[in-house]
């Protein structure tokens, strides 16, 4: 995905590619009685894959979804929820990513107009991107939290894995270098690292076209956000390297089991996380 940039006007550029991509991030919540909904609990990126579509995640927050709340959760951007209730989805061994799949039927209901489109090739250093966004809708950290009308977008930069001394695999950690936090709200750096996680947030990585005209940013993937750093100055995110893999097997099972029912996923995860 590819955006035009002017570096006399950066922040002006920014924004608008953050109006672009917002709207592909979902915020999940459990559905209550009569309509309404819970407190969000993570985030999502509506991906495009093969022809197919996902709702890329972390395992934290499909675990969530499936243990806590047997999967009985919907997928909202602005006022449209999409329910996710016997959806298909999957997480990887020793990897912290997860997606859930959106099936011809389900998207003949819900129309979902734009998606991220995954690259097939490998994925640019990190530490080489022009910029990186954090797009999310931040779930409240045991306090309270005013509700978003949008999702937030986070100017942050890279920085070497070992040097935080993570276990996640194949980490990233984003550190903020401002306080530009491109949203409509009235949330700034020091009261979103007091009071806010954004768990499941894609890391948009943005870099210079490698093409003749260089007033043009490319967009990748970089990686989805599993915890907020212990010293509240950055997130570790997940690379996602080996995404383009684990949906190939993803969607291999799913030709493979055509229309057969998927097994008991919350008792699973619920298994290997206590």
């Amino acid at each position: 995905m590819e955006f035009l940039f002017d570096l006399d006007d950066p922040l002006q550029c920014l924004e608008h590619i953050y109006q672009h991509l917002s709207p592909l991030v979902v915020a999940f919540h459990p559905k209550k009685s009569a309509g309404r909904t819970g407190p969000c609990f993570g985030s999502g990126l509506l991906l495009g894959y093969r022809g197919e579509k996902f709702i890329v995640t972390t395992e934290a927050v499909l675990s969530t979804a499936c243990v806590n709340h047997g999967q009985n959760v919907v997928a909202c951007i602005g006022k449209t929820q999409w329910p996710l209730r016997q959806l298909r989805c999957a997480s990887p061994q020793h990897l912290d990513l997860a997606a859930l799949h959106l099936p011809a039927d389900w998207l003949r209901r819900y129309p979902v107009e734009r998606c991220f489109e995954l690259d097939h090739g490998a994925l640019p250093d990190p530490m080489a991107s022009a910029f990186t966004l954090l797009l999310g809708y931040p779930v409240s950290n045991g306090r309270p939290a005013g509700p978003l009308n949008s999702t937030i977008g986070v100017v942050s930069r890279p920085y070497l894995s070992h040097t935080r001394r993570n276990q996640v695999a194949q980490p990233l950690f984003l550190e903020f270098d401002s306080r530009d936090i491109l949203s409509r709200c009235r949330l700034d750096k020091s009261t979103l690292q007091a009071f806010y996680q954004l768990n499941g947030a894609p890391a948009i990585s943005l870099y210079h076209s490698f093409q003749e005209d260089s007033n043009r940013l490319t967009a990748y993937l970089q990686g989805v956000v599993v915890e907020w750093d212990h010293a509240r100055i950055g997130a570790t995110a997940t690379s996602t390297a080996q995404l383009n893999s684990f949906l190939d097997g993803f969607l291999q099972r799913l030709q493979q089991d055509g229309e057969a029912v998927q097994p008991e996923l919350a008792a699973l995860l619920a298994r290997f996380r206590h």
